[in-house]
């Protein structure tokens, strides 16, 4: 009769039965153990027991096989507008520290701010047996969002609400931030102020420019002018090119406030180029207080949306869903707070805030 080698032996899969058969329990038991999140139902001590001969033999648990009989993974769908853009990075990160937790792995993909390629990723993450899936990327109205309820995927929405009545999400004051912020230049003594927005698909865009209006009727008796310049994208090269277009047509604002960090950088690099003192001439604002932005020269005034808390709120929300499929819809809304850096400083005093124009080789005069 042939043996079987040792080589041959450690060449073998390792099954569960094994692990159970060497442990001196049973195969359910063996399987509870080795489940994060499953294993509070057995002994610590017998855990740790189970844990010791699975590493000893060399257990790898098989996910494919698991997968295709429960139809859930253990992983963790996350879906971001953009991997480029730096807020995404802490967000992605607590996400994946706090499911780490429960056991979950994570997959990050991106949309590109395009609501088909949202659908596609969510269709192929739900052929992939995904247990949850957190989304930045809802636009209002999305078509994916009727897909995840339809596949019946665990899903929560952070940053961007997507408003359904069946979607819970995590996101920020904007409303309230960007009024705080509106507050902070009025403060400042200016009166003639211009806000940049992207187009209003999602609820961030459409919350901020109620914000910014909202800060606006405080002083619209005051004779204080209000602007509003649409943006096509949500980039520093966006934010370049609109300011060198409003300072091509005579700016005559003393405060810009922009919908966030990366366009406020473009407007700083334009206003840099063109010889305007920031914030002698003219007062800048950003949003979500990102990384080095206290580097800036000038600083950036911006307001902080806590990247870090928007990740694991989410998550906690997204695991507490996925143990319990039938918990209510929940709305976290966190508080925002302005950090106020030196591109934000007093108004030019009257007569001093002549229109600003921009020359062919970018030198302006006032």
């Amino acid at each position: 009769m042939t043996g079987i080698s040792d080589n041959d032996k450690k060449r073998s899969r390792v099954t569960i039965v094994d692990v159970a058969n060497s442990a001196g329990v049973h195969i359910s038991t063996a399987s509870r153990a080795l489940n994060p999140t499953s294993r509070h139902r057995i002994s610590g001590k017998v855990v740790k027991k189970i844990e010791k001969v699975a590493q000893e033999l060399g257990y790898k648990p098989n996910t494919l096989a698991s997968s295709l009989r429960t139809q859930k993974s253990g992983t963790i769908g996350l879906v971001v507008p953009s991997l480029s853009d730096p807020l995404f990075a802490p967000i992605i990160a607590s996400i994946e520290e706090r499911v780490a937790k429960d056991g979950y792995i994570t997959f990050v993909a991106s949309s590109d701010y395009k609501p088909d390629k949202l659908v596609s990723i969510i269709e192929r993450m739900g052929g992939q047996y995904v247990a949850g899936l957190i989304v930045a990327s809802f636009e209002l109205n999305d078509p994916s969002v009727e897909l995840c309820l339809k596949s019946g995927i665990p899903t929560v929405a952070v940053l961007r609400d997507p408003r359904h009545s069946l979607i819970s999400s995590v996101t920020m004051d904007d409303t309230a931030g960007v009024q705080a912020l509106v507050e902070h230049v009025l403060e400042l003594g200016h009166r003639d102020i211009v806000y940049i927005t992207p187009p209003l698909a999602a609820s961030t865009a459409q919350n901020r420019l109620a914000g910014f209006k909202a800060g606006a009727q405080l002083d619209k008796a005051a004779g204080c002018r209000f602007d509003v310049i649409e943006a096509r994208a949500y980039d520093v090269a966006e934010g370049e090119r609109i300011m060198r277009q409003m300072l091509a047509a005579g700016l005559k604002s003393t405060a810009v406030l922009a919908f966030n960090d990366l366009l406020a950088v473009g407007c700083l690099i334009a206003l840099k180029s063109a010889g305007i003192a920031c914030p002698k001439q003219i007062s800048l604002t950003g949003i979500n207080d990102l990384r080095f932005m206290d580097l800036l020269s000038p600083p950036l005034t911006s307001l902080h949306t806590a990247g870090r808390d928007l990740g694991f709120e989410s998550a906690e929300l997204l695991m507490s869903l996925i143990s319990n499929h039938s918990q209510p819809v929940k709305r976290v809304l966190l508080t925002p707070h302005m950090i106020v850096r030196g591109t934000t400083g007093p108004a030019p005093a009257p007569g001093k805030a002549d229109r600003l124009t921009l020359r062919a080789d970018h030198d302006a005069v006032e």
